[in-house]
């Protein structure tokens, strides 16, 4: 019995840490909403959007990994902080940096 209370002790403490909180006791600095840094790649708007292109966008940013978004991709809607999204017209051209 002392061994059940003793789990659902430490399962109750856990679902009082949030993911962030956990992520930053852990070493790793806790990220914050849009903090890919997509402001330093505006000046790539407008440019044809190539590998290239994708490659110098990550080195700029602070984005972990990098999206491509055409017309009619069909995108999650789960908002990642460290993700960089392009936004591509039909003539291949970025159009706009976002993070999410």
């Amino acid at each position: 019995m002392k061994f059940l209370s003793i789990i659902v002790t430490t399962l109750a403490l856990g679902a009082c840490t949030t993911p962030q909180q956990a992520q930053s006791e852990a070493g790793a600095p806790p990220e914050l909403p849009g903090d890919c840094g997509a402001g330093a790649v505006a000046g790539l708007v407008g440019k044809p959007f190539s590998a290239a292109l994708e490659a110098e966008a990550k080195r700029r940013t602070s984005a972990r990994t990098i999206r491509a978004i055409r017309p009619g991709t069909a995108v999650t809607m789960d908002f990642q902080p460290n993700r960089l999204n392009i936004d591509i017209d039909e003539k291949n051209v970025v159009t706009g940096f976002r993070c999410g």
